[in-house]
């Protein structure tokens, strides 16, 4: 069976679930079908529009001393837990990518999104098995029944934490495809399956995952296209960069909006706090003043005198200069 016929024998048993036309349907099924470009605008845009912040994974969140006792479990190199939690550390408010092992192969996708406008530290990046290793598990054939499922919990546990709606599945997990994945499976791997026939007709598989519904886009990796002649190269690559276009271009433009009111709000922050400055100043230059008065010290200890406040001055003059280089007025 070649790997075009097998993918279209999978979306065929898919849309029976679908259907009901297949028995044995548990909960958390395939529960809907649209396009990408349904999910574009039904569910991503309205979604952007009603957010008013950038929500990011920051490296201190509580998820990540978990999985801390995981890595610390199996000695392994801190690089690697680095590695995993830099890749997690994306934005909650975009889609977020599923790959398989990712190392050096996230230089297409960073292209991928530089061309939209972003930078491939805005985007989630998940490990379908995070932390696992092809060299390690090939190293510890004795230990991979209990270390993937362990591992794949991981992400299940992330996928339930973060509530992610829209996963863009670009790993290439097969079960029982390679030795080292043993007869690992679990009912959530073919619901977070990629599909280049899929990937094609730019199908969106819907479903819950406990009490979280779930967008689950079907992509597949650019390495595929190593394995095909020019023409058919060239058409899946212009496949796959549609997709993250129709995924990932509406949340430029709305990072951006949102940036730039933060950094209004926060430039207004600094200029209330100079104003506030220069006013405590004036009010101690006047103590200092009256503090030469008849009665009192005449040199008090750590008293700043006119002169030496000369420089903070011109100091706040360039940071305002700076801050609104169209006002001239002084604060």
């Amino acid at each position: 069976m070649t790997t075009d016929t097998g993918e279209v024998l999978s979306d065929e048993l898919i849309r029976l679930r679908i259907s009901g036309g297949a028995s044995g349907v548990g909960e958390g099924s395939i529960t809907s079908q649209s396009t990408l470009d349904e999910l574009r605008k039904t569910t991503l845009q309205p979604a952007l529009h009603t957010q008013e912040i950038l929500v990011p994974i920051v490296p201190t969140h509580s998820f990540f001393d978990r999985a801390k006792e995981l890595h610390q479990k199996y000695k392994w190199p801190e690089e690697r837990f680095e590695n995993f939690q830099r890749l997690l550390c994306g934005t909650r408010n975009f889609p977020c990518i599923l790959l398989l092992n990712p190392k050096n192969d996230c230089l297409p996708f960073d292209e991928m999104v530089k061309e939209i406008g972003l930078r491939l530290d805005d985007v989630i990046i998940m490990n379908l098995f995070p932390m696992l290793t092809d060299e390690w598990l090939d190293e510890h054939p004795d230990k991979r029944d209990q270390d993937i499922p362990e591992m794949f919990c991981l992400t299940l546990d992330f996928i339930r934490e973060f509530k992610l709606p829209i996963i863009l599945s670009c790993q290439c997990f097969r079960p029982f495809q390679h030795e080292r994945w043993g007869s690992f499976t679990h009912d959530m791997v073919p619901k977070l399956s990629s599909s280049m026939v899929s990937a094609e007709r730019q199908t969106v598989f819907s479903f819950h995952f406990e009490e979280h519904f779930i967008h689950c886009v079907q992509g597949f990796h650019p390495a595929k296209l190593y394995h095909e002649d020019y023409e058919r190269e060239q058409t899946l690559d212009k496949i796959l960069r549609q997709i993250f276009y129709s995924l990932f271009e509406p949340c430029a433009p709305w990072q951006n909006e949102n940036l730039e009111k933060s950094l209004r709000r926060k430039t207004e922050s600094i200029q209330i706090l100079i104003k506030q400055i220069r006013q405590n100043a004036a009010e101690y230059d006047e103590l200092r003043i009256r503090g030469h008065s008849p009665g009192m010290a005449q040199h008090r200890e750590g008293s700043i005198t006119a002169e030496q406040w000369d420089n903070p001055e011109k100091a706040l003059d360039l940071i305002v200069q700076l801050l609104s280089p169209n006002t001239s007025k002084k604060l």
